[in-house]
């Protein structure tokens, strides 16, 4: 038996899941307001940071602060270029500083592209599976290539559970799953961009085929965020329910 958070953090991101052995993190914004649902004894198996803005991996200054201690270490495999203006060179030092705190203590430290097969897992740990549906390495090597194409794009695989966490992946970086990838997601699918237009890629959403959506967010942090036209097109193609943490506070799913 294990769950999943999409916890409400305002116009950021962080999930956490849990299975009877393990605790993983899918970004940590604000992720102090819910130690309650951290383990004990501070260690985390896993922590996923799908991309390096602080709304996103801010969380990882409390866990070293708390002296949390973690794993492995999952985060995009951007690297920023000079006057690159889609993530501030602040945000870009601050995440390299908490990364190398995390490897300097033992913890594994990936940036891995989307892999080449889906045959096997890309990893198998404690009760979860993961894959890397993106970023496709064409993109990442491309000379107009941003952070939010080279966003992380995991699908979590929980016993009969799948979920899909897009982070802030762009149009780009969603577009080319949609045309790539079969049976990428079929139950839950954590929306990128926090509700904006530029994640709600029409094929995308459409071949996803989700019975749920999660939309983390937070109206009045961001011009035409949650966007009406996105916020549509998500119930329109969602099976189920759509879950807004800003409408529905924290949303949990047990597997």
């Amino acid at each position: 038996m294990g769950s999943i958070h999409f916890l409400s953090v305002g116009c950021g991101d962080a999930s956490i899941i849990t299975t009877d052995a393990a605790t993983f993190l899918v970004d940590c914004y604000g992720i102090g307001d819910y130690s309650h649902l951290l383990p004990d004894d501070k260690h985390l198996c896993g922590v996923f940071i799908t991309h390096q803005h602080s709304d996103h991996y801010a969380g990882l200054r409390y866990l070293k602060d708390e002296g949390y201690t973690i794993d492995c270490l999952v985060c995009s495999p951007y690297v920023r270029r000079n006057g690159d203006k889609s993530v501030t060179e602040s945000e870009w030092n601050e995440f390299n500083e908490l990364k190398a705190y995390f490897k300097g203590n033992g913890t594994k430290v990936y940036a891995p592209a989307r892999q080449e097969s889906f045959r096997e897992r890309w990893w198998s740990a404690n009760g979860a599976d993961f894959e890397i549906i993106g970023p496709a390495q064409s993109l990442i090597e491309s000379d107009t290539c941003d952070i939010h194409d080279a966003s992380l794009v995991v699908k979590a695989v929980l016993g009969k559970r799948r979920c899909l966490f897009t982070g802030d992946a762009s149009g780009a970086n969603l577009e080319f799953i949609a045309g790539n990838t079969s049976n990428y997601c079929n139950d839950i699918l954590h929306a990128s961009q926090h509700g904006s237009l530029d994640g709600a890629n029409l094929s995308f959403i459409k071949k996803c085929n989700a019975k749920y959506t999660v939309i983390s967010t937070k109206s009045g942090v961001y011009d035409s965020i949650p966007d009406g036209a996105a916020l549509s097109l998500y119930s329109e193609h969602t099976k189920d329910d759509v879950f807004r943490t800003d409408r529905d506070s924290t949303v949990t799913f047990t597997f």
